[in-house]
């Protein structure tokens, strides 16, 4: 701190859950540091807040109250692609790359103004620094002429004298700034009037959080919207300290291209549909209109003397539409459009693949299920043939069993029934040969044969009857 007595504006984070947003603090005359302003960034997740930034400034206790904002959008090259980026990218041109912008624009409300802050480079003679300028004159004269009414407001005109302003380093390697009142003019060209006062210094910007107003030397600044100058100061160091001293993608919310394969298929950025109507989160929640102020006083958007100018920011907040596409945005696009078809495509080989392996995998099966038939087919037809075998024989061996001829009666046993056997009373027994004896002895059954050479040989019992 460089002195107590001075207002000092101490820039903190939020201390709610919104991380984005910041708080600023005013501490003077030896008082304990208390919220006057309220930093707001849009929210890193919406699909509005790519590869842009923005913030705007608010009043710490009516969130209500808008004193300004900045939007600003950065310049995109095309960098010439390589085999190695095109094959990491799946066949796609690599990312557009940003290019750090040299100017943005303060935009004031109540009474509407716009406040053109550009980079200026290191010379051989002078500092890397910023500068912008502000009119002498802010608000309009009262008068009653309805003439005096139809002419512009002095913040447009040309003849009107502006205050120069500049930011600069404090050294080569430090990373405290300064600003300075660098004079006046009133050139319509922008030329300066030549001035031999030196530099006046007015705000001092230590440690990037912290920003020292030099109350002493602002009484020498005229200017009738001292209000309009510190809420210039208060953006204006907080844009410097976020574009140019921090990390270009986080700053300006770009995500990082994923790397894809070389079918195409990779993760894709989840990224929400739409818009919500909230650009910037706030602690409490605002009207779709809200009142703008800036300088001495606060006027109501509905008073008719009062023509309403709305930034790109506020409109995007009444228009849930996502904002234009810049190449970035057209390059994620082409990009996640070139994936989509070459992961159908992939699907589509998958699909085809699939469709191709279930038939053959059914083609093998059903092979596999006549092959079994068959088999079974075939022993079924065996186990016919034998079974029909088998009983054949057995019908075959009946059938010769019934068609078997009878055995004739013998002659001898027919003359014997004809004469009736056994002579009675003492007659003699008859025998076959008439009543011959036979040369040798016979066997009662008839077992024996009679010849001398079959002597030997068992005969089989005779019927008497056939």
């Amino acid at each position: 701190m460089l002195d107590e007595n001075l207002p000092t504006f101490y820039i903190k984070p939020s201390t709610d859950a919104v991380n984005h947003n910041a708080t600023i603090y005013l501490a003077q005359y030896g008082a304990g540091a208390e919220p006057a302003y309220s930093v707001r960034h849009p929210d890193p997740r919406l699909p509005a807040s790519k590869n842009r930034y923005a913030a705007a400034l608010y009043d710490s206790y009516n969130p209500e109250i808008l004193f300004g904002e900045v939007l600003l959008i950065p310049q995109w090259t095309q960098p010439a692609p390589t085999q190695e980026e095109t094959r990491l990218n799946g066949g796609v041109t690599p990312p557009p790359q940003p290019i750090l912008p040299t100017e943005f624009t303060v935009q004031l409300y109540n009474p509407d103004q716009q406040v053109l802050v550009k980079q200026r480079p290191k010379t051989w003679n002078s500092a890397l620094h910023w500068e912008f300028e502000m009119p002498q004159q802010t608000f309009r004269q009262p008068s009653a002429s309805a003439l005096d009414r139809t002419q512009s407001d002095p913040t447009a005109a040309d003849t009107t004298p502006k205050i120069n302003f500049k930011w600069r380093k404090e050294g080569t390697l430090s990373k405290d700034l300064i600003c300075s009142l660098s004079g006046k003019s009133t050139n319509p060209d922008g030329s300066k009037r030549k001035n031999k006062e030196p530099d006046i210094t007015i705000a001092l910007f230590k440690h990037l959080r912290e920003i020292t107003l030099y109350e002493p030397n602002l009484y020498r600044v005229e200017m009738e919207d001292p209000k309009g100058l510190e809420v210039v100061l208060l953006l204006s160091a907080t844009v410097i300290r976020d574009v140019y001293y921090g990390q270009m993608r986080e700053t300006f919310n770009i995500t990082e291209a994923p790397r894809r394969s070389s079918n195409g298929v990779g993760p894709s950025n989840n990224m929400p549909s739409a818009a919500t109507p909230a650009f910037y989160n706030a602690p409490s929640q605002r009207p779709p209109q809200p009142p703008r102020a800036s300088g001495v006083g606060l006027r109501s958007q509905n008073d008719p003397s009062n023509p309403s100018l709305r930034s790109p920011l506020q409109n995007q907040i009444s228009n849930p539409r996502p904002p234009p596409t810049d190449p970035r945005s057209q390059w994620e696009i082409d990009a996640e459009t070139a994936r989509l078809k070459k992961q159908v495509e992939h699907e589509e080989q998958e699909r085809k693949r699939a469709e191709h392996k279930e038939m053959k995998r059914i083609k093998k099966m059903v092979e596999e299920e006549e092959r079994e038939a068959r088999r079974k087919r075939a022993e079924i037809d065996k186990e016919t043939e034998r079974l029909k075998k088998e009983y054949l024989d057995e019908q075959n061996r009946l059938d010769h069993r019934r068609s078997k001829p009878q055995l004739p009666l013998r002659p001898d046993a027919r003359s014997s029934n004809s004469s009736g056997g056994v002579s009675g009373g003492g007659g003699s027994l008859s025998t076959p040969d008439g009543g011959r004896r036979l040369g040798g002895k016979l066997s009662i059954f008839g077992l024996r044969s009679s010849s001398d050479s079959n002597t030997h040989k068992l005969q089989r019992k005779r019927s008497a009857v056939f």
